[in-house]
């Protein structure tokens, strides 16, 4: 199977690493050039410890392209870029979707799948969410920081021949995958566990493992949990019978050495997804007549922490 990765971070770069070592014809589109140019060379090198020896890095077939126009066909794609690039990013690829052809969205946040919706056909859409955590390290190198569950489902809830299909593809290439119904409500639920994760760590600079360690900081990681699950309340999602405190503390857990995304980007002093985790719970709250003061107030404080390097975007929403 072609498959065609968009977005060579490190959710992408483990993602292809995986497929490929399954056997699947595996091609990335990113735009960072040094990145397509690793790639190319020598593949996708994967280890699982952030200071291994050169000679331990097992590398990957893959090949890259910085521009999505240039692939004429594939037979599924992977959007795995941040979120605040996912417009570019299905602009890119948009002549690549189709019924035999579809995308599955990997993003983290909220509010992705209404964006591609405007540029795709939404029934050639699959949500979905990926519980593996990676580090990308130089350019084309990845660490393996632990395995995860993967969610894909249809907006029409069926499992469907092609959802099977691709379940089936992925778990036979290792990346455990399970088909759902309910992929709206389990993206709530991971984003409202991720946005306060992810939040906190960014602020705190902790491995994911230690914010569970300490009073202080598990008290403000169960404020956010609470304020997100009121927020999803308002807005008419169910999110059924999750425990969203055991599931924060078994993903803290099993990913206690893991830099968070937004700590790693708050560290590469890069721009972070915080308008699609707190800043979108925030903006819903609000809408819907939920005060949600923890969340404005990560989102305040990453906002501040990005200005401290210049990353300041005036076509941000502001609340």
């Amino acid at each position: 199977m072609k498959i065609v990765i968009v977005g060579a971070g490190a959710l992408g770069r483990l993602f292809g690493a995986l497929l490929a070592k399954g056997g699947e014809d595996v091609w990335f589109v990113e735009l960072d050039r040094e990145v397509v140019a690793a790639i190319n060379e020598k593949g996708i090198g994967v280890t699982v410890h952030e200071n291994v020896a050169p000679e331990k890095i097992d590398y990957y077939p893959a090949r890259a392209t910085d521009s999505g126009g240039s692939i004429a066909a594939c037979d599924l794609l992977v959007m795995a870029v941040k979120s605040y690039h996912v417009y570019e990013a299905i602009l890119g690829v948009a002549h690549l979707v189709t019924d035999a052809s579809p995308v599955v969205a990997l993003l983290n946040g909220l509010g992705h799948l209404e964006v591609m919706g405007r540029v795709v056909e939404r029934k050639n859409i699959i949500a979905g969410f990926t519980n593996m955590a990676a580090t990308a390290l130089g350019p084309g190198l990845v660490v393996n920081d632990g395995a995860g569950k993967t969610k894909i489902g249809e907006y029409d809830g069926t499992i469907s021949p092609r959802l099977q299909k691709i379940s089936g593809m992925l778990n036979k290439c290792a990346i455990e995958t399970e088909p759902v119904q309910d992929i709206i409500s389990r993206m709530w639920c991971k984003v409202i566990v991720h946005a306060a994760i992810n939040s906190v760590s960014a602020v705190v600079r902790q491995r994911n493992g230690h914010l569970i360690e300490g009073l202080e900081s598990i008290s403000l990681l169960k404020r956010l949990v609470d304020e997100g699950e009121e927020i999803a309340d308002a807005c008419g999602i169910v999110l059924g019978t999750t425990d969203l405190y055991a599931m924060l503390l078994a993903t803290c857990r099993r990913t206690f050495n893991h830099l968070s995304p937004m700590l790693q980007d708050i560290i590469n002093q890069r721009k972070t997804e915080v308008d699609a985790l707190n800043g979108i719970l925030y903006r819903y709250g609000k809408r819907n007549g939920v005060a949600a003061d923890t969340h404005q107030t990560m989102f305040e404080l990453i906002k501040i922490m990005e200005m401290s390097y210049g990353m300041v975007d005036e076509k941000e929403e502001r609340f």
